[in-house]
């Protein structure tokens, strides 16, 4: 069977709706001959169309939006992830439809989101740098390593990044090491001390 492919009119295509309602208890019959403005959030809702459904049927952000997904909350309440924003084209729709700030509150939330964004255009596309990715694995030694090492450029990527969040992270010598970095370069790139470079491990 075809890719559903969104109507140029907005309206939900045939393809559409036997996507969003396939694994639910609509009838099919009654997925074809529902108005086009019942499929909405309310509806969504109470019949749980999630992602898996919404992905297949090609919607993106702005035409949720439009059919009263109002806001980013409610798209992750739909079982969105951070996964879904290494999509650009998705991710540009979010950033259009709710705005890079309300998507990065919601969406940006673990060490686990922050390794998943790493080295990815969502970065660029949500304003992120590596230092509120890092802030998120505080604490997480393993996710912060992945994500310095996940990040461009390799070994340059730490400017800007105050010392004190990868003490935080508990990224030591060796980690930051095999990343590509070495005393010199951090302390060129955070301003750490030579307390903290201690500290560290170097």
């Amino acid at each position: 069977m075809e890719e559903p492919r969104p109507c140029a009119s907005g309206a939900i295509t045939k393809r559409q709706r036997l996507a969003l309602t396939a694994g639910t208890s609509v009838p099919l019959g009654t997925a074809l001959d529902m108005a086009d403005e019942d499929f909405n959030m309310a509806f969504f809702s109470a019949h749980n169309v999630r992602a898996p459904q919404i992905r297949v049927a090609k919607l993106n952000a702005v035409q949720l939006k439009s059919r009263g997904v109002t806001t980013a909350r409610e798209l992750r309440a739909l079982d969105f992830r951070a996964l879904d924003l290494v999509d650009p084209a998705f991710c540009a729709s979010c950033v259009a439809a709710y705005g890079s700030n309300a998507i990065v509150n919601e969406f940006l939330v673990t060490a686990s989101d922050a390794v998943t964004l790493a080295g990815t255009a969502a970065v660029h596309q949500l304003r992120l740098g590596v230092g509120s990715l890092l802030i998120l694995c505080a604490g997480h030694r393993v996710e912060a390593t992945s994500v310095i090492t996940m990040s461009a450029p390799h070994g340059r990527c730490l400017a800007g990044v105050a010392a004190d969040i990868l003490l935080d992270c508990q990224l030591r010598a060796g980690a930051l090491i095999a990343a590509g970095f070495t005393a010199q370069t951090v302390a060129q790139q955070t301003r750490a001390t030579p307390d903290q470079l201690r500290e560290m491990g170097f």
